[in-house]
């Protein structure tokens, strides 16, 4: 098992993060990807003196979907699983996401924000977190598109290494790295399931980087992989 965790500008967070991750003891390789943080994370990455993680310093900001895809290429690991740096996935929800990929043979688990919430109404959700809108859209296209049953397809993943480099080359190396990825999956018929994952969303005021801006990256990615793949 390899973890990947991609990180951007998480002084505050990183090194719970990486702990967190140790405490799970499920890996053999921990990866650490920095994007060119200018905000003190790289300095103190610099510092960690721990043989158990391995630490990667891009050269400059090359966005979300390159780090991610550099922890692939890494990996020495049967699983990839890609965790976040700040915090707002529990990263024990892997337990479960392993024991249903190595029991069902998947070659994906995502992990749902909204699969324990499927008894409420669209509109509840979006309510009551104002993001979801394009989780729902992007999770609706993909199930429409590509005759799935999903519920959150942006959440934390878990991947089996072997698939996710058979649909390489990836495109995206940004924020729509998720959207393309999924698309491709879903396209070709792998196995992916879902768990319910718990999730404690920053606000804005906290450093949130999601925008809505991103929004019109991540459909591009989609189309892309809809009509030209």
């Amino acid at each position: 098992m390899t973890i990947v965790i991609a990180v951007y500008n998480e002084k505050q967070t990183i090194l719970q993060a990486i702990e967190e991750v140790k405490s799970i003891n499920v890996a053999q390789q921990i990866i650490v990807i920095d994007n060119c943080s200018t905000d003190g994370t790289r300095e103190i990455l610099e510092q960690l003196n721990d043989n158990s993680v391995e630490i990667v310093f891009q050269p400059k900001n090359y966005g979300y979907g390159e780090s991610v895809i550099k922890g692939f290429d890494l990996a020495s690991g049967d699983y990839v699983f890609v965790q976040y740096s700040d915090l707002e996935y529990d990263s024990r929800c892997i337990f479960e996401m392993i024991k249903l990929v190595e029991d069902e043979d998947l070659d994906v688990v995502f992990g749902s924000r909204i699969l324990n919430q499927k008894n409420r109404s669209i509109f509840s959700l979006i309510w009551e977190r104002h993001y979801y809108l394009a989780t729902i859209i992007a999770t609706s296209l993909i199930n429409a598109w590509y005759k799935r049953d999903f519920t959150d397809v942006i959440g934390i993943k878990l991947y089996k290494t072997k698939s996710i480099k058979e649909i390489y080359p990836i495109s995206n190396r940004g924020m729509g790295f998720d959207f393309e990825v999924v698309s491709k999956l879903s396209k070709r018929g792998y196995k992916i399931k879902e768990v319910p994952v718990k999730y404690n969303a920053r606000k804005a005021s906290q450093g949130k980087k999601i925008k809505a801006s991103h929004s019109f990256n991540a459909l591009l990615a989609m189309l892309k992989v809809k009509f030209f793949d």
